[in-house]
């Protein structure tokens, strides 16, 4: 992805003080805030906690962006109001706000970072009187020092969609979203990841009802290594440039395990994922699924690649008469 950043404003949201820092012009960029940047948005379109999410049609945020065409005061204005939140909601943790007007691969967004504090130390020294003494200080407003937004919104304005990263907080008795609900007022939408696991389950559950004893079919591809290492394979190999079209999955269960296609849209439709739907997978949960982990029940584990699961020339899936399951692994170099 090519992130370019046209220009970056910060403001601090600390619930200890009376009311935020907001800033009154953009902060100048060095090569290192803009590399901290960019690395922040790329990693907040990557990551799978992310959800696409659309504004509801009375959204004040909506309008707001519409007919407000300073990028300053808009800034302002979000901070405002996530500020009130912290202050009405203690549990909501308090934090740095950045908000960048930039482009992604030429689409133009505004992209609002939420660096929550962190508290550690910072070493200091005094001099009392011909002596020096170094210390610790606590610190309670840290920001991260790795590249990554604790709390983001993407927001296209072009297509007026965003992509959020929230977390619940404690919020009137019980945990709960507040970007989505009382900031931006966007409908609710299931993290990617959510939709991965939601793709992959209802996929394997639908082959094990239409194939309950597939090694005794000759249609259907072997499932020695286990109808989940087969299944999630098929999920996986659907990826292109980290992300699954949900059709695509269909498409390929249509033509390898017809008879579980109808079960599989009924409970994908329940889960909230819908046919259209594209997923987006990061490297990390891609990587996860590019293997399968076997565990005894004396604690040891071989984790073999998906693709050897079911290659009879690496390893061998032994059924005994009692439901037992036997590993047999070939070629060993000691």
């Amino acid at each position: 992805m090519d992130v370019k950043l046209n220009q970056v404003i910060f403001h601090l949201l600390d619930s200890g003080a009376s009311e935020p820092v907001l800033s009154d012009r953009p902060m100048d960029l060095d090569a290192d805030l803009y590399d901290y940047f960019t690395a922040c948005i790329e990693k907040a379109f990557a990551s799978d906690d992310g959800k696409n999410c659309r504004f509801l049609p009375d959204s004040p945020f909506l309008a707001e962006m519409q007919h407000n065409e300073d990028f300053i005061d808009l800034s302002r204005r979000i901070a405002g109001v996530i500020f009130d939140q912290l202050l009405q909601y203690p549990g909501i943790p308090s934090g740095d706000l950045a908000v960048a007007d930039c482009t992604a691969d030429g689409v133009p967004y505004y992209a609002v970072l939420k660096l929550n504090y962190r508290p550690g130390f910072t070493h200091t020294t005094n001099v009392l009187g011909n002596g020096r003494c170094s210390t610790l200080a606590p610190q309670r407003t840290l920001l991260p020092g790795t590249p990554r937004a604790d709390e983001a919104a993407l927001i296209d304005r072009a297509n007026l969609t965003v992509r959020l990263i929230e977390k619940k907080f404690p919020m009137d008795d019980k945990k709960d979203f507040y970007l989505s609900t009382r900031v931006f007022s966007c409908a609710q939408a299931l993290p990617e990841k959510a939709k991965l696991k939601a793709v992959c389950e209802t996929a394997v559950a639908a082959v094990q009802q239409a194939y309950p004893e597939p090694e005794a079919l000759d249609d259907v591809p072997p499932f020695d290594g286990g109808t989940e290492t087969a299944v999630e394979l098929l999920v996986r190999n659907q990826a292109v440039d980290n992300t699954i079209a949900v059709e695509d999955v269909r498409t390929r269960m249509q033509e390898q395990y017809p008879l579980a296609v109808p079960a599989f849209e009924q409970a994908l439709a329940e889960s909230g994922v819908d046919t259209t739907d594209r997923v987006t997978v990061s490297p990390a949960r891609i990587k996860k699924l590019e293997s399968r982990s076997f565990k005894t029940e004396s604690g040891i584990e071989i984790k073999i690649p998906a693709e050897l699961c079911n290659s009879d020339d690496a390893v061998e899936f032994i059924h005994s008469a009692t439901g037992g399951l036997s590993l047999l692994i070939k070629d060993v170099l000691v």
